[in-house]
């Protein structure tokens, strides 16, 4: 049975959050579902260069606390959209993509599969502009629920 409204998290790369904005609006638009996570909304900012912390100005207990945020906005959402069209030298949309994937959540990857595991994923888009088209289309049909 597919929810009324969808609750979609979508995983990327923090310095990519304001293009994933656009997403999440466009999403919000259509009416089909709830975007659930709020680190698109984070005013802090990500670290440029290597060996700078995780999230500028955040402390150890802070970014705890933003990380056990987020894997429970994963648990909650009914689907989960990674985005891999920018290359990640991080990995937190891994884990987040690899939690949804543990816990049998629908999973679609918008970007180009760049290891083995994103060719497990449900569905896998090229671009935002169809899995949009999908979620406004033939998509709900197509999602595995828990």
């Amino acid at each position: 049975m597919v929810p009324e409204t969808l609750r979609i998290y979508i995983a990327g790369w923090f310095g990519a959050k304001e293009r994933l904005r656009l997403e999440r609006d466009r999403i919000h638009t259509l009416g089909v579902g709830e975007v659930v996570g709020t680190w698109l909304d984070e005013e802090t900012v990500a670290p440029e260069a290597p060996g700078q912390p995780l999230v500028v100005g955040a402390t150890p207990e802070q970014c705890r606390e933003y990380a056990f945020r987020d894997l429970g906005e994963v648990r909650y959402a009914d689907l989960l959209i990674l985005d891999t069209i920018d290359v990640n030298p991080r990995g937190g949309r891994e884990v987040e993509y690899g939690l949804a994937l543990s816990t049998g959540l629908s999973v679609w990857v918008v970007g180009p599969r760049r290891n083995v595991f994103h060719h497990i994923a449900h569905r896998q888009f090229d671009l935002w502009d169809d899995a949009i088209d999908c979620l406004a289309g033939d998509g709900y049909p197509l999602l595995v629920l828990r």
